[in-house]
């Protein structure tokens, strides 16, 4: 049984970042892994607020938008409080088993991130409609979200039952990592159809506010991808024992994680657009770039792949995707770079070699 603070000494360069001797004293002089180290370090740098953005303008710009536009703007934030429900419990499961005091240090503040960015759809759900419960009951009454809320939750789910069971150890480890890979896709695939209609309303001139609050979340997200990334590729590699055998035995499950996700993500761009295409999106457009996203996420963390050719909104979303600010003028809208964080971290394709 895992205790919470291990009396003996233990020599923290020997230690995997799994099921190793229990942790003792949290110590940051000696670091096996300088990639979560550096990973903490850039996510504390960018800490900021969601009322540091401002969303008046973005309360009239509701009122004005079609049913439609309501539709897809009120179904995203819904899916989007949900994932960020689900992560921000999701990452602290792994905490049961982390042997390392770098990761433990990178997961918690991991959580407190995910906290924040629940803690903005409430702001911007409080500061855009006249019920805010209206919004959040109607979560649960939507078929759509909770269908992909069971698929998001399960391989959390089954972790959590572990850690109170006798499970082998190779089937703990089993679970253990398709429990990376599902925060991997969460966050490399499962954000982005939302995040990219956001931007969307932003480029004609629509629910500014908000998408610099994405804008924000979204930076963090790549940093969290970031962290899922550095896991798996420490986990590919012999020194963790066991794992490389276990990522071997579970790459078909794997990808088909991967081809799940695609498939929900395509079908919840089409609910979204059931009632027509708008603000330059459409339905066809989304599953082009859902097949690029997911193979690529594939390809970053050493999965087999298709060429399925290049991204093709990246001309639009680019300044939105990047950490840059977002260019208008300071009068139009909050500007989002003016004092929030002090690094640039645009690490969607980050190359982690360096620090491993």
């Amino acid at each position: 049984m895992k205790t919470i603070f291990n009396t003996k000494n233990v020599d923290p360069m020997t230690q995997p970042l799994f099921l190793g001797k229990d942790l003792g004293v949290q110590r940051y002089d000696q670091i096996k892994y300088p990639v979560f180290k550096d990973l903490d370090s850039k996510q504390m740098m960018n800490f900021w607020r969601p009322e540091e953005i401002e969303l008046k303008k973005d309360r009239s710009d509701f009122k004005e938008l079609s049913e439609n536009e309501k539709f897809i703007f009120t179904s995203n934030l819904k899916y989007q409080t949900m994932l960020d429900s689900v992560i921000c419990r999701g990452v602290p499961t792994l905490l049961e088993f982390v042997t390392n005091s770098e990761l433990e240090a990178c997961l918690m503040t991991w959580q407190f991130f995910e906290k924040i960015h629940s803690q903005s759809y409430s702001y911007v759900i409080q500061n855009v409609y006249a019920d805010s419960s209206e919004v959040f009951d109607g979560i649960y009454e939507d078929k759509e979200i909770m269908k992909r809320a069971r698929s998001a939750i399960q391989d959390y789910n089954n972790l959590m039952g572990m850690a109170c069971s006798t499970s082998s150890k190779a089937d703990l480890k089993k679970q253990i990592y398709m429990s990376v890979v599902s925060i991997n896709i969460l966050e490399a695939v499962r954000f982005y159809v939302s995040f990219v209609c956001s931007f969307a309303f932003a480029e004609n001139k629509k629910m500014v506010g908000n998408a610099d609050i994405i804008k924000l979340i979204k930076r963090d997200e790549a940093l969290h991808l970031a962290n899922t990334q550095a896991i798996l590729k420490i986990l590919h590699k012999q020194e963790d024992e066991g794992f490389l055998k276990v990522a071997e035995e579970c790459q078909e499950a794997a990808c088909q994680m991967f081809e799940n996700a695609a498939k929900e993500e395509k079908e919840w761009a089409s609910y979204l657009f059931q009632n027509g295409s708008i603000l330059g999106l459409n339905e066809q457009v989304l599953h082009q770039y859902i097949d690029w996203l997911c193979m690529s996420r594939r390809k970053t963390i050493g999965l087999p792949y298709d060429n399925v050719g290049k991204n093709p909104i990246a001309g639009w979303t680019s300044h939105w995707m990047s950490s840059e600010s977002v260019q208008v003028a300071p009068q139009e809208h909050e500007i989002t770079s003016y004092k929030i964080g002090a690094s640039k971290n645009d690490l969607d394709d980050m190359d982690l070699g360096d620090l491993l």
